[in-house]
């Protein structure tokens, strides 16, 4: 397998359009692209800087996953992630400012 199909939930999808449409956020559409890919070729590749979030872990009994669009910027965003629902799927949650 070459990578991950990226399935989004509604949720997600409607924050990412809320970036891509948005013209004062090219930066961070550009930034969110590049994460996106790293994602769906490996989730844990060193720029994501993927980590468990227990507390959702625990919350939805699956585990769940942050990693990071931007870094050293004041509300830096986030992709919540968790593998599934199929083998070579990863499930893209939220795309949010860091919480």
């Amino acid at each position: 397998m070459t990578g991950f199909e990226l399935r989004m939930t509604k949720e997600a999808e409607r924050q990412m359009q809320g970036i891509i449409q948005n013209p004062a956020k090219i930066g961070l559409k550009k930034q969110l692209q590049k994460a996106l890919g790293h994602l769906s070729r490996n989730p844990m590749h060193a720029g994501l800087h993927s980590h468990p979030v227990e507390a959702f872990d625990r919350a939805y009994q699956v585990k769940v996953f942050s990693s990071y669009v931007q870094n050293r910027t004041p509300q830096a965003h986030r992709i919540l992630w968790a593998y599934g629902p199929k083998t070579g799927q990863i499930t893209v949650w939220a795309v949010i400012p860091h919480y």
